[in-house]
């Protein structure tokens, strides 16, 4: 039979591992993990759920509400348009100034947030300067980690050290206890950015002209839909009896999609490029004898439906390009927490919801293929969608689900109310004040803000303030806090810190820290730097105390390596994010953030005893 002790370890590992499959949800993972311990009577009841009433949870729970209340005001869009605004005249000031606003609001809300409001923004410009988003996106994504270390709320790891040291026994850490290190360490990433990153980044787009996307002519070929689109004729005997595309089901019944109808500007018969004016289709448009329309399907469903319906395929001329008002294209991005994540492109039916046509779907690490109604949609995946303005607008509202890239128009500013702009800034400033002077305990000043976020209707609806909250993330705390409880209470918190210490005790303090620093840096790459800093966190503590030093900058160096996640694109939700909009590959994020990764990891290790000293 196996030991507490052991069966801990054995649940340890095999959580662990199921971090790294993506099939399986984080948060499903540790609930799994947190009934494997109960059923197995390493916990009580109390102790499994103990995570849930837990101060830092509720802390999270409200911070996603200031988030969202600073989102829906536009507090962020607006501050990233006066960036550039007053830098779009130079790369270096632009690339600076954004770094610098985006580590800033990460230093106060998810910094997943931070880069969906300012992705389209980003992108939108760099097309308009002619930079390849690629240059901006990977060195913002970089700074939010950085900066959500600067404040004790800026990041979940942050909140949880400063619990944990409370719950061993010492004060709590401060409003800007990360702000020293942090300062420094943004000031050398950024420095490290623009210099080598930067010639590394830009190397590839040089020597490989076809990634780079400047027109939307180039999105079609990048996602290689011309070969899907075929012209078909409406024959006179044709009788629709009025009904809609939507009546008539033929992209349900054939795969075959209508996207646009021709309309002649001359005289010449079926005339094409320049003599036709194509006009986009909705659902409920109805076609009419005579018409020429551009349909989107393989060439054997467009054969097979024109032989069952009559509706004639018009063959293809040698050298004879199709293509489609490219206007309506946006290249669209899944969010880390989005609902479509794991359904169906039939599932979702993007037609009926938005009137909006999936014509390419792009999975991470792969080409773009043709979307098949019942291949379901994956964290990463990147979609080339076809329609009207006002409805790609409509999808450029909604972010919870989608970020919209790729916007031939202007971005414009979202409306927003100027009067809840400045409330909004008030209650953020207010926050500032009341944690930095500690006047109240830092959960119930986080609920006091969330709750004027609601009733200054910064945030218009209650029930858009309890979808902001990020369940996944809440579920992920609570689940996995208790895995740390039973370590300690079988005594594998102390068998970790002996071996620990045996290793690298005699050598000094500092070596023992950057191996922690080491071990969590190396976790965070591949699972929830969440889960990262609740396991190693009392090992930090414990370890201290066994080497009678102060546990602070252990803490810390844990805290910072759970953040500092860089050399992988699924190590954070922004490297994941501007993965897909930067057309990176894996590579890339080796290539690049494994020095940034070491670089920052030798200056916290140095900095820390300095502010913190052993």
């Amino acid at each position: 039979m196996f030991t507490d002790m052991q069966m801990v370890f054995i649940v340890l590992i095999i959580t662990a591992l199921c971090f790294l499959v993506p099939r399986f949800r984080s948060d499903m993972v540790a609930l799994a993990s947190l009934l494997a311990l109960f059923l197995l009577g390493v916990l009580t009841l109390e102790e499994a759920f103990a995570g849930f009433s837990n101060s830092v949870v509720i802390m999270m729970g409200g911070l996603f509400i200031v988030g969202e209340g600073v989102f829906q005001t536009g507090l962020a869009e607006k501050a990233g348009n006066m960036i550039i605004k007053y830098t779009e005249d130079s790369e270096f000031k632009l690339t600076m100034g954004m770094m610098l606003l985006v580590a800033l609001l990460s230093g106060f809300m998810n910094n997943t947030g931070t880069i969906a409001i300012l992705l389209p923004v980003v992108v939108s410009l760099c097309r308009k300067l002619q930079i390849h988003p690629g240059t901006l996106l990977m060195p913002l994504a970089f700074v939010s980690s950085i900066g959500g270390s600067l404040t004790l709320i800026g990041t979940a790891p942050n909140l949880i050290a400063s619990q944990s040291l409370s719950d061993y026994g010492y004060d709590p850490l401060e409003f800007l206890s990360f702000a020293p290190v942090a300062v420094v360490v943004l000031v050398v990433g950024m420095l490290y950015l623009w210099t080598i990153g930067r010639r590394m980044l830009k190397q590839p787009l040089q020597e490989d002209p076809d990634k780079s996307v400047e027109t939307e002519k180039d999105l079609l070929t990048l996602y290689d839909v011309e070969k899907y689109l075929h012209k078909v004729v409406v024959p006179e005997s044709f009788n629709p009896s009025e009904k809609s595309l939507k009546e008539l089901t033929w992209a349900t019944d054939y795969q075959v999609t209508v996207l646009e109808v021709v309309r002649e500007r001359s005289k010449t018969p079926l005339a094409f490029a320049k003599k036709r004016e194509n006009e986009p289709v909705s659902a409920d448009y109805v076609p009419r004898p005579g018409e020429v329309l551009i349909v989107y399907g393989e060439r054997g469903a467009v054969n097979a439906f024109s032989d069952e319906t009559g509706i004639r395929h018009l063959p293809r001329e040698e050298d004879e390009e199709y293509t489609l008002d490219t206007s309506r294209l946006a290249e669209v991005i899944l969010t880390p927490h989005s609902r479509y994540i794991n359904r169906s492109i039939k599932e979702i039916d993007f037609r009926d919801s938005y009137d909006l046509t999936i014509l390419a779907l792009k999975p991470q690490y792969k080409d773009a293929m043709k979307p098949e109604a019942e291949k379901k949609l994956l964290y990463g995946d990147t979609l080339l969608v076809y329609g009207q303005w006002k409805d790609i607008d409509r999808l450029y509202e909604e972010m919870e689900d989608t970020v919209v890239l790729s916007h031939i128009k202007e971005v414009k500013e979202r409306t927003y109310s100027p009067v809840h702009r400045l409330i909004a800034g008030l209650i953020l400033l207010f926050m500032v004040v009341m944690m930095v002077f500690q006047i109240l305990p830092v959960s119930i000043t986080v609920l006091i803000v969330a709750l004027l976020m609601i009733i200054t209707r910064c945030i218009r609806q209650v029930d858009q303030a309890y979808r902001s909250v990020n369940w996944q993330t809440m579920i992920l705390i609570a689940c996995m806090m208790p895995m740390a409880t039973a370590l300690e209470n079988t005594g594998g918190m102390e068998l970790i810190s002996d071996r620990l210490v045996a290793t690298l005790g005699g050598i000094g303090p500092l070596v023992v820290m950057a191996g922690l620093y080491g071990i969590a840096s190396i976790f965070s790459q591949f699972i929830s730097n969440t889960a990262t800093a609740v396991l190693l966190y009392p090992v930090a503590i414990i370890t201290a105390e066994n080497m009678g030093v102060s546990p602070y900058p252990m803490v810390m160096a844990v805290a910072f390596a759970a953040s500092m996640a860089f050399a992988t694109p699924v190590a954070t939700p922004p490297n994941a994010m501007v993965m897909a909009a930067g057309k990176y590959k894996f590579l890339d994020f080796i290539k690049i953030g494994t020095p940034l990764q070491l670089i920052i990891g030798l200056c916290i290790v140095l900095l820390l005893p300095v502010f913190f000293p052993f």
